[in-house]
């Protein structure tokens, strides 16, 4: 799915500019005042995802954003958000907003690429669990993305075989030796060593020194090696382990293990661990240099989507937690949830990973051929 072919009703929005004035954030606070005052755009143009993110936001969101604010939602559909990121800028998409990971927020908040959001301006900013609120991977100290759901790489278990569990010392317990599986990346191996160790993923140190930090790392990934019996790099292939019994504990996408539960794999569980979890999310951009009317648009789009009707729903659909204290029973069913609020949420600063990425990918490598 590479281009950006307009797909029907739909449209997500982005952020505000910062060059906005206090006239129009008022605007943006009632969609009523904003709407017949023609203070809004006609039509928004957004890149999103394929699949069943288009499928979701259409069904929970467009429409109804469309039908209670008058504008004509235009989706451009994107392979995947590095795609939207690379049409963006080299000129190939016209979209006044777009949806970003965690990477591509960062690296566009870094070129200038994404306008600054005056948050104040935004009624429902404040329902933000606080770990979203100018995130870790938003760089600078001006806010550039708006977070809406998110996931993580948490620790499935075998609770037929272990018990209930809620920490990552399972995952180097001598006694879970051959049945221990792990992510195969170089920088999650790192992630969640760190927090194993009660390190700061981002900040790797050991009285003060961060050649001591990152040894100490390695030398536990290595201890574990010793117990682990495959590292993963797909969903297929560490749903299938889990689902035979080849392994009982470790790490896995929160999403794909509930999917194995309800398919008849009720052996299975999965914890956000209590030392927590690498995590990511969705996040809505606006693109620089849009016009006054369309940034209005993108700021009463924001509202609407991180209003709890919407939001909800949306989350219930995505399969995914909002990153707002809204919530429901299917919300707190999900896998990816994090009861305690978002504390044991753990995002990676991509400057702290693109500053250590040759020196981390190469140790890797060694560790796996050794």
């Amino acid at each position: 799915m590479g281009g950006a072919g307009a797909v029907g009703i739909a449209g997500l929005a982005g952020c505000l500019g910062g060059d906005d004035d206090s006239d129009s954030a008022d605007d943006a606070d009632s969609s009523d005042d904003a709407s017949t005052d023609g203070d809004l755009a006609d039509s928004l143009v957004v890149q999103v995802v394929g699949g069943h993110y288009i499928d979701s936001y259409q069904e929970e969101v467009f429409s109804g954003f469309e039908e209670e604010y008058g504008v004509d939602v235009e989706v451009h559909q994107i392979s995947d958000q590095f795609d939207g990121y690379t049409q963006i800028q080299t000129g190939q998409s016209d979209a006044d907003v777009s949806i970003t990971s965690a990477n591509t927020l960062y690296m566009g908040a870094n070129q200038d690429v994404w306008e600054p959001i005056d948050t104040s301006a935004l009624e429902n900013y404040d329902s933000l669990l606080e770990t979203f609120e100018n995130p870790i991977y938003d760089a600078g100290s001006e806010v550039h993305g708006i977070p809406t759901v998110y996931g993580t790489v948490g620790m499935a278990y075998n609770r037929d075989e272990l018990g209930e569990l809620d920490s990552w010392e399972a995952c180097w317990d001598e006694a879970n030796d051959g049945r221990i599986t792990m992510q195969g990346t170089d920088f999650v191996r790192v992630f969640t060593t760190a927090l194993y160790l009660g390190m700061d993923p981002n900040d790797i140190q050991v009285d003060d020194s961060y050649e001591d930090g990152i040894e100490q790392i390695w030398d536990s990934v290595r201890e574990q090696q010793d117990l682990v019996s495959n590292y993963w790099t797909t969903g297929d292939e560490h749903v299938r382990m889990y689902s035979e019994g080849e392994a009982y504990v470790g790490e896995a996408w929160g999403g794909r293990i509930k999917a194995a539960v309800e398919d008849g794999h009720d052996h299975l569980d999965y914890v956000v661990p209590q030392e927590g979890a690498y995590s990511w999310s969705d996040n809505w951009v606006m693109v620089s240099g849009i016009d006054d009317a369309t940034r209005r648009t993108a700021m009463a789009y924001f509202d609407y989507l991180l209003s709890e009707d919407v939001i909800v729903p949306l989350a219930e659909a995505l399969g995914y937690p909002p990153a707002t204290d809204a919530t429901s029973d299917v919300i707190e069913d999900l896998y990816d949830y994090d009861p305690s609020g978002g504390e044991r949420l753990t995002f990676l600063e991509p400057g702290y990973e693109d500053e250590h990425s040759d020196e981390w990918s190469e140790e890797w490598e060694s560790i796996q051929s050794a």
